[in-house]
This record gives structure tokens, C-alpha cells and sequence, in this order.
């Protein structure tokens, strides 16, 4: 995740916020969908210039983040 640990700190506190944010409602629908290569639908959530792709793993009770990237977003 080299965009994470290249992020200054605007964006860090992004991906921060959506961390608070995923952990208050982990059943948050996201932005829009789109499926990985093993055909499992990710929600992609996006936060000002951050998108997290994500799944919930409900059989172990996890989130479970598939990608952080830059939106292209202000």
C-alpha cells in the first residue's frame, strides 16, 4: 500500500476518517461496487481524495480492505 505510506498528512487523516467511519457502521454501503479477480463484490467508498475498496467478511467478522488509492477527488 505505497499510497498510504506516501500520503502527507491532508490525506493520511482521510484514510483515517474513513477508518472511524467504517468501524462505527461496518455494514456502510459504499460509493459503488465493482468486483475483484475473484469475483467478490467490493464496496468502494470514497473519501475526499482517498477510495478504500472493502469487503465484509461476515464469517470472521471482519472488514476486510482490498485496496486504498487515490480518488482523482479534492
Amino acid at each position: 500500500m505505497d499510497f498510504v505510506a506516501d500520503a502527507d498528512e491532508d490525506t493520511y487523516e482521510e484514510i483515517e476518517q474513513w477508518v472511524n467511519r467504517i468501524e462505527r457502521s461496518p455494514f456502510i454501503t459504499g460509493d459503488y461496487t465493482e468486483q475483484d479477480e475473484d469475483h467478490r463484490e467490493l464496496q468502494v467508498l470514497v473519501l475526499g481524495r482517498v477510495a478504500v475498496s472493502y469487503w465484509i467478511d461476515h464469517a470472521m467478522r471482519e472488514v476486510r480492505v482490498a485496496r486504498i488509492e487515490a480518488s482523482g477527488g479534492r
